[in-house]
């Protein structure tokens, strides 16, 4: 069958060739979106119109776009997360939703700790200043020996552990979900103690209806004046305005981003020129090796549903037990 693929990940174009090939030889036709994601319903809709899958970014599928997509059988996410996807409007159409979990893991882990580098060492200020013309001392922080609590300790938070053991850090831990075992190193505590004790605090955990917000002016007020926040997690975990404010008040000593609540962040959103913080256009997943195996992984999802059988990633299982599947090769799927 000729099954139109719609790519919206702009990284599958650039280092997914050999995934690209593999669509190809099983008979599918990619399209390159007309802009790379993340996509909104305007430009989601008569794109998707005629395909029966995604490999997608984190466009925003809301019920309205599955609805006026009747061919569209599996949203394949170049990625991990799925907060952009409403599952449930999904499942109840029928529509089967994949991602690519623990392709990502060193990349974001050891990008996250260069972020952490780079706050505590004032590297993008020297960078910026050399290629000014200018020489100074910027004096940084140690980060030998301190004390880091990562909040969110599955697959990713336990990777920046290993790393932060190199550097004989104490390792705190607050997992949404509960303690999760085999984290040897890691010493779990309240949310609270985290936050007053750590000199950096690093975001892992997902964006559900109870972490959204979670990091507000309260929790900056119980922050130390010299601890640090690292965020490349989501956007939506951080009360943006309430970050400002402690960044522009001294509240906490700086902070390194990733991620944004809108992205891309506006040209003149008011984070750009903020004090002290260290901010990066959501590249933590971005080392090549990673972009290739997530494309692999992506195209596999679509090619072992459209081919019969059902994706190892399913975020949906559910699904399966929908009278409203939309395709089902084989009997019993």
């Amino acid at each position: 069958m000729n099954w139109k693929v719609l790519i919206s990940a702009g990284a599958f174009w650039s280092h997914g060739r050999a995934a690209n090939d593999r669509l190809l030889a099983a008979g599918c036709k990619p399209i390159q979106s007309a802009t790379p994601g993340p996509l909104g319903d305007q430009d989601l809709i008569p794109q998707l119109a005629e395909c029966d899958a995604v490999i997608a970014s984190s466009d925003t599928y809301s019920e309205p776009v599955l609805r006026e997509c009747p061919n569209l059988k599996v949203i394949s996410r170049w990625g991990v997360g799925i907060d952009s996807i409403d599952l449930k409007a999904a499942t109840e159409a029928g529509i089967v939703v994949t991602n690519t979990p623990g392709a990502m893991v060193d990349a974001v882990a050891d990008y996250t700790f260069g972020l952490l580098l780079s706050i505590a060492r004032r590297i993008p200020e020297g960078d910026a200043l050399m290629r000014s013309g200018g020489w100074a001392e910027l004096p940084g922080t140690l980060v030998y020996g301190k004390t880091l609590g990562l909040v969110g300790a599955g697959l990713i938070g336990r990777e920046v552990a290993k790393r932060a053991a190199g550097f004989n850090m104490r390792i705190l831990a607050y997992d949404p979900n509960g303690n999760p075992s085999g984290a040897p190193g890691i010493e779990f505590v309240s949310l609270d103690q985290l936050i007053a004790e750590s000199d950096f605090v690093s975001i892992h955990a997902p964006s559900l209806p109870e972490t959204q917000g979670m990091f507000n002016a309260a929790r900056f007020a119980q922050m130390k004046r010299s601890a640090f926040l690292i965020n490349a997690a989501r956007g939506a975990l951080v009360n943006e305005p309430d970050l400002l404010e402690a960044l522009q008040k001294g509240t906490i000593a700086g902070a390194a981003i990733d991620v944004y609540a809108n992205e891309p962040l506006p040209p003149d959103h008011p984070l750009r020129s903020a004090p002290r913080c260290v901010l990066m256009p959501h590249n933590a997943s971005m080392a090549v090796e990673t972009m290739e195996r997530m494309s692999m992984l992506a195209a596999e999802n679509v090619l072992t549903y459209l081919q019969g059988d059902r994706p190892k990633f399913t975020c949906n299982s559910d699904v399966w037990e929908s009278k409203n599947l939309r395709y089902a090769a084989k009997p019993g799927l």
